[in-house]
């Protein structure tokens, strides 16, 4: 299997994402997303098995009207 790769796996390039960034800039900063989810608006999926526990670790950016309005990131602690 191979290792995820691209700047969307370190916690770093989260840090930047911002509401209201372009498409674009997500791209640019995070690498392309591993899927796209088109509905009413866009959602950009990252996923993959970053800490090799064999459980996807998964984040999402958000967008409406080309902008970011949601984010999350896969190095979120859940509860």
């Amino acid at each position: 299997m191979d290792l995820p790769s691209g700047s969307w796996t370190k916690p770093d390039g989260w840090k930047t994402i911002r509401k209201r960034m372009s498409e674009f800039s997500v791209r640019e900063t995070l690498g392309i997303p591993t899927r796209i989810r088109p509905s009413i608006e866009i959602i950009y999926m990252y996923v993959s098995d970053l800490n090799s526990d064999g459980i996807d670790e998964e984040g999402y950016v958000n967008f409406k009207d080309k902008r970011v309005v949601s984010f999350k990131s896969p190095h979120a602690k859940e509860d």
